[in-house]
């Protein structure tokens, strides 16, 4: 594949001044190389390609930082399959001769049966068909793949001991790799969703992720599997389930030296759903908001008969002459 006009240009001079391209060469243009893509080389090998070289201007290799790593990710995976390692390259040279020489070296050529899958679908699940087809095929057949860092394929690791199922990471996860059960609280996960971002692990507040890079060919790693599942903390007042046992008692854990939860009965509530907390609280009679007794509204009655009381007081103390 080839770099807009540059390559139609190297095309042109290899016409032009040399012999072209050879028989088993197929060009391709694009509009940028960085479009070669993690799917883009492995569904080219699944398709029986011997090689595939992307040709780009010499300025512009110090931009394609993208596709050097695409490539060396490609070569890495097919090598430990057993096909041999070198057949995905970048070609950064304007001298045509140089170019032809390049392409007429058919080492790689050959070697896989070519697939008949459709490339259909989105980008990962291009991915995955032409990845089941190279280990079908592959001369070293190998269930799981060690990844090196930053790979986009990988598993999660999770320390369940410190695992709250607060559920922060299905939420942070852009792939949907992560997920809850809403009939049940469990955390599950799916490796073939799993780009390996770290947001899941940035996330968690329990620090208790990390990230594996690897390949798993097997079937687990299409399939929900469930890292952790607890069954539900029952209110301790009315029995109705609204939390998880580690996400309760992790918070009672953390609060209880606080002045609000100095004393068992305030602590007792974070046992509570929000019902029965509102209800013992009330109940309780403590409550810091309370203003006291409400007093009696006064009537025209009251005070009239407080300014007769003041008169006949007065009356006897002499200030006012006795009634008539």
């Amino acid at each position: 594949m080839h770099d807009g006009d540059f390559g139609e240009d190297m095309i042109s001079a290899l016409a032009r001044f040399g012999d072209g391209l050879p028989a088993s060469v197929i060009p391709f243009a694009v509009n940028s190389a960085e479009q070669a893509g993690i799917e883009f080389l492995l569904a080219a090998a699944a398709y029986g390609y011997g090689r595939v070289s992307v040709l780009v201007a010499p300025d512009k290799r110090d931009e394609l930082s993208s596709i050097e790593d695409n490539i060396d990710l490609a070569n890495i995976i097919l090598a430990r399959l057993g096909y041999g390692d070198g057949m995905f390259e970048v070609i950064g040279e304007r001298d045509p001769s140089a170019v032809a020489s390049w392409l007429a070296d058919d080492s790689g050529a050959g070697g896989i049966e070519a697939a008949s899958f459709l490339s259909t679908g989105g980008k990962r699940s291009l991915v995955s068909l032409a990845l089941s087809h190279l280990h079908s095929h592959a001369p070293a057949p190998v269930d799981v793949m060690a990844l090196p860092d930053g790979a986009p394929f990988g598993t999660v690791e999770v320390n369940i001991e410190g695992c709250t199922l607060c559920l922060s990471c299905v939420g942070a996860c852009p792939a949907g790799a992560l997920a809850d059960n809403p009939d049940k609280p469990q955390l599950r996960f799916l490796e073939e969703a799993c780009i390996q971002c770290g947001l899941c692990r940035a996330t968690c507040p329990e620090n208790v992720i990390a990230l594996e890079p690897r390949l798993d060919f097997t079937s687990a790693a299409r399939n929900l599997r469930t890292i952790k599942e607890e069954e539900p903390f029952e209110c301790v007042r009315c029995g109705k389930p609204f939390g998880t046992a580690s996400t309760i008692n992790t918070m009672v854990e953390k609060l209880k030296g606080h002045s609000m939860f100095s004393d068992e009965a305030a602590l007792n509530r974070l046992r509570m759903c929000e019902d029965c907390r509102i209800i013992d609280m009330a109940e309780a009679g403590n409550d810091p908001m309370a203003e006291g007794v409400r007093p009696m509204p006064r009537t025209t009655d009251d005070y009239l008969r407080e300014r007769e009381e003041a008169r006949r007081m007065a009356r006897e103390a002499g200030d006012l002459p006795p009634e008539e």
